[in-house]
């Protein structure tokens, strides 16, 4: 596997489905809530139907008044420089359209989450394509000990697991200030979604800086209940939901910002670096 990250095509690749093809559910979750006994299913590293390596790599970038970027800062563990070079000099000639104040474009500082597909080109080369980009503000699940969600007793004595998507609300400083089951969220068992609410009343997001002040928003955040001591690798998988247009590549880890304050103009989604 060495060699082949190490021999990256960077090429133009289309897009596996027409624009107009049925988008079906797929399983993303910022948080899983799982239960400690049993085997677990091998979860990593992902791939999709085609048996495809995916990433989700995350920065945090600084932009100027104009919408370039300035700085890169990633949140997870560094991907190896194979990847990561470049994917950050692409990012780097991206253009964004930075948040504002007083209707001013100004220096900001938002979450960049890809969604990356490694598209195998011929014997030990690959290409890097986007799948989904988004900007806004970020879950730190690192540091969160305490604060998830627990599996509810009468859930698990009912067999009742499946994603929870909450709309949460947040001001700020990051602090949230709501949540709720999100408009069109699946149905879900009462007592997992009191469980994530409650939990969700407890956290800090990662919000945006537009001029050097905190920019309070909402986001939606799936978070899958899945009990691993029924998992049966030849059956659909418990949690899955239909994101908003144009997210429909979400990855493990995932949130959608409700209305970020910047917005990525690049057009990326769907080519290779």
């Amino acid at each position: 596997m060495k060699a082949k990250v190490l021999c990256l095509i960077l090429a133009f690749a289309p897009m596996c489905a027409s624009a107009d093809a049925a988008k079906p559910p797929v399983k993303a979750a910022a948080l899983t809530i799982s239960v400690e006994r049993g085997p677990r299913p091998h979860l990593f590293p992902e791939t999709d139907g085609e048996n495809q390596r995916r990433l989700h790599p995350r920065w945090i970038v600084s932009l100027d008044a104009a919408g370039r970027v300035v700085a890169l800062a990633p949140v997870d563990a560094p991907l190896v420089p194979a990847i990561s070079a470049p994917l950050e000099n692409a990012i780097r000639a991206w253009h964004f359209q930075p948040g504002a104040i007083g209707g001013r474009p100004t220096e900001t500082k938002t979450t960049l989450a890809l969604d990356i597909t490694l598209v195998e080109r011929g014997a030990d080369q690959f290409a890097l394509r986007v799948d989904g980009a988004r900007t806004g503000a970020d879950l730190p699940v690192k540091g969160m000990h305490g604060v998830y969600p627990k599996f509810p007793n009468d859930a698990l004595r009912h067999k009742q697991q499946g994603m929870v998507v909450l709309r949460v609300a947040f001001d700020d400083r990051g602090h949230v200030v709501d949540a709720r089951l999100a408009d069109g969220a699946p149905e879900i068992y009462p007592s997992l979604l009191r469980s994530a609410a409650t939990s969700a009343r407890r956290w800090t997001l990662t919000p945006e800086v537009v001029g050097g002040r905190g920019i309070a928003g909402s986001a939606l955040v799936p978070i899958c209940f899945e009990d691993y001591r029924e998992h049966d690798p030849t059956t659909a998988h418990t949690c899955e939901w239909n994101p908003p247009a144009g997210h429909e590549s979400l990855g493990d880890g995932a949130i959608v910002a409700i209305d970020p304050a910047a917005r990525l103009e690049t057009d990326v989604v769907g080519h290779a670096l």
